[in-house]
């Protein structure tokens, strides 16, 4: 980035040559700061280009990827959050296999996440059910990544314990094939998750 005495410079060296430009200059050595200024500020706003780090222009992005939508709760996400339902909007490209799902839990923060489908499995988890759980797919979130539990100050008819991630949820369940079914786990720790 350019410091003030760059600009200062670059503009002396754009004047033409002759005695009527020589000495020091007030007007140009006074232009230094504002362009410095400049530069800086349009450094910063291209930050706001991805749209996982944008900060200033969430407002402007959000509508032109339809968010916030039904899976998003009114006025309690946090910034991060935001981010990473539009990044998750505008980066992850489509597709119906376990890829594009992983891609889209990853953007949303849950890299220990796994899926699991039933279809390659040779012994369904239930044999009452056969051949329908080819059309289940389960989600394991851990359970730790999203987990409140009831304290002394909470009201007394609160859960003791309450687990999950409504978004998370909502998306996979909107973006899966709609002949599935989804099944979201919690697992307590990453060797219960084939379980």
């Amino acid at each position: 980035m350019a410091s003030e005495d760059d600009y200062t410079r670059l503009l002396y060296q754009l004047l033409p040559p002759g005695p009527a430009w020589e000495g020091d200059n007030p007007l140009l050595e006074g232009l230094s700061p504002s362009l410095a200024r400049v530069q800086q500020r349009a450094d910063a706003l291209m930050k706001e280009i991805d749209p996982a780090q944008t900060t200033e222009l969430i407002g402007r992005y959000e509508p032109l990827y339809g968010l916030p939508d039904s899976c998003a709760p009114d006025g309690v996400q946090t910034l991060r959050q935001r981010q990473q339902r539009l990044d998750a909007k505008a980066n992850v490209t489509g597709g119906i296999n376990e890829q594009f799902y992983r891609e889209q839990l990853d953007a949303l923060g849950y890299y220990t996440a796994t899926i699991e489908q039933f279809q390659n499995q040779d012994v369904s988890p239930d044999p009452e059910w056969g051949a329908f759980w080819r059309y289940y797919w389960r989600v394991n979130i851990p359970a730790d990544a999203n987990v409140s539990w009831q304290t002394c100050t909470s009201a007394c008819n609160s859960a003791i314990r309450t687990w999950g991630d409504t978004v998370a949820e909502c998306v996979i369940e909107k973006l899966s094939p709609s002949h599935t079914v989804v099944v979201f786990a919690y697992p307590e720790g990453a060797e219960d998750a084939s379980n």
